[in-house]
């Protein structure tokens, strides 16, 4: 079985905590029609799957923060290189696309937001190798 990518994870997440918030709302909703023991069953499964999904929310985190540290390294790199395309590059579209790909990677570091981190590496790659 393939590992699921953080992406996928974050999916799961969302879809745990969409499910609590129904069982949330159900028990709310009928919460004068319910047993106690009935109640007790529903706020247990409300508690778990939001656990759930928090857990889910950690691991998503957990696994861009991995993908971060692999495209840091991978800006090392290319920063280097980025450096000797300028001096050759002759294509003034290409320099404002770079240029372009380099404001969006700095905001994405000061949102402090991983995904936005690792999605704006990719694009800044792509942008250099078009």
């Amino acid at each position: 079985m393939a590992n699921l990518t953080s992406q996928q994870i974050n999916v799961l997440a969302n879809n745990f905590l969409a499910l609590a918030q129904a069982i949330g709302e159900y028990r709310y909703t009928n919460y004068e029609s319910l047993t106690d023991n009935q109640n007790m069953v529903l706020r247990d499964s409300h508690r778990r799957t939001l656990d759930y999904s928090d857990n889910l929310f950690t691991l998503s985190a957990t696994l861009v923060m991995n993908d971060v540290d692999d495209s840091l390294a991978r800006l090392d790199a290319i920063t280097h290189e980025i450096k000797n395309t300028y001096e050759s590059l002759s294509d003034v579209q290409k320099a404002i696309n770079i240029a372009a790909t380099i404001v969006t990677l700095g905001a994405s570091v000061f949102s402090l937001n991983p995904q936005a981190i690792v999605d704006a590496l990719s694009n800044f790659t792509a942008a250099i190798e078009n």
